[in-house]
């Protein structure tokens, strides 16, 4: 089997490395309290200095690059997923030594998000990396045009204009991750925590967002199962349609926060910006998604993480060392993360673990049920997972009261 000797020099500058998504060495989960690594402090990466024309100390550039990110109309530094890819790709690029460059769609439309990629290959890139599933449609016709380009699509698969998969061209390779565990891991700690007044707000109604929110949800009535108090929990539940901050989104949570809700799960990119400025002003708490937030304020309870850096690094690893190109086990396909990849979890280090009643070796019994396969979380987003606890999910500003039956 390649070992590649980059990936070792790595995991200092990356901690979730040494949970490698797509590694399978065993590694005890249990925290290190003396020290932090540097991932679990997402807030503290800065955008990189651009020059014009010029290659700074960090390997980035203001265009062209040997890779080049990519990401949607939402700020590249949003303390969520856009970070976490840039994080991942300027880590690797400085310890390789490689140049970068990214680049932001400059609104949510297609024919954007084409743009974006099309300047990318313009400028000469040699893999592009698409972040997020608004790319899909673009990875899914480019892909076949520009048959010499590669390809990284995260958070999502090759579609067509209708949102039909299609085959994945060997020069593209996918990476999705098992949000449903990671929103399990969060809803369960939550309630084993203690609180009994929950709610999501998602982004924009996408299988990745429904995949967290639908978690959430089982963990949550697994936990109520498990203390016995289903009939004391409920949750609110809503799609904002947009992961940029809203003021229909601070408006919502207020009321949540001044109705009783004693922590919402803010899921999708910068977003939590607004339920923050509830938060504060009604003495709520969040969860946040994707990365550790826990830096951004100590009104996050926890965060539902999935490594999108640690995976970038390990896919650019791949694509460097077989020559600029995907590996026949991964060309033209998909790998999806969880915990059995050692790929999804909680922050457990210093300050970020936050929970008062839940005890780590809770967090730990359900992380290794996550990955044996005793526990198992549907993945299902066409249905509502059925739970014993009250969801009541708000629809364009209409309320419908779901309480299943006992």
């Amino acid at each position: 089997m390649r070992k590649r000797l980059i990936i070792f020099g790595l995991a200092a500058a990356v901690g979730m490395l040494s949970v490698g998504c797509g590694k399978n060495d065993e590694i005890t989960e249990e925290p290190v309290a003396t020290e932090s690594p540097a991932q679990e402090d997402n807030t503290s990466e800065k955008e990189p200095e651009m020059e014009p024309e010029q290659t700074t100390v960090s390997n980035c550039q203001i265009a062209g690059g040997q890779v080049a990110l990519v990401i949607d109309a939402s700020s590249a530094v949003d303390s969520g997923f856009n970070q976490a890819a840039l994080n991942g790709a300027q880590t690797y690029a400085d310890a390789a030594e490689v140049s970068y460059s990214y680049y932001s769609a400059d609104d949510d439309t297609q024919e954007s998000y084409e743009k974006a990629v099309t300047t990318a290959i313009q400028n000469d890139a040699a893999l592009v990396i698409c972040a997020g599933s608004h790319f899909e449609e673009t990875v899914g016709r480019m892909q076949n045009e520009y048959d010499d380009v590669f390809f990284l699509l995260l958070d999502g698969v090759p579609k067509d204009a209708e949102g039909n998969a299609v085959a994945i061209a060997p020069n593209v390779h996918c990476i999705t991750y098992r949000e449903e565990e990671a929103g399990y891991l969060a809803g369960y700690m939550a309630v084993l925590d203690g609180y009994t007044k929950l709610g999501f707000i998602g982004g924009e109604q996408l299988p990745s967002v429904e995949r967290y929110g639908y978690g959430y949800l089982q963990g949550i009535d697994a936990a109520a199962a498990h203390l016995d108090n289903s009939d004391d929990i409920s949750v609110e539940y809503w799609y904002a349609g947009t992961f940029l901050p809203d003021e229909q989104i601070e408006e919502t949570s207020r009321e949540w926060y001044e109705a009783g809700t004693e922590v919402i799960f803010a899921c999708g990119g910068s977003l939590y910006q607004s339920v923050l400025l509830s938060a504060e002003s009604c003495g709520g708490k969040l969860i946040g998604a994707d990365v550790d937030q826990s830096g951004i304020s100590e009104l996050f309870l926890t965060s539902a993480m999935k490594g999108i850096d640690s995976s970038v690094i390990d896919a650019l690893d791949e694509f460097f060392a077989n020559g600029r190109s995907w590996p026949g086990e991964i060309a033209g396909s998909v790998n999806s993360y969880g915990a059995k990849e050692k790929c999804v979890r909680l922050p457990v280090y210093g300050d970020a673990w936050r929970f008062q009643t839940a005890e780590m070796s809770d967090y730990l019994h359900v992380i290794a049920g996550l990955k044996s396969g005793d526990i198992q979380v549907s993945d299902d987003v066409d249905t509502q997972p059925e739970t014993t606890v009250s969801v009541i999910r708000h629809e364009q500003q209409e309320e419908d009261l779901w309480i299943p039956e006992k």
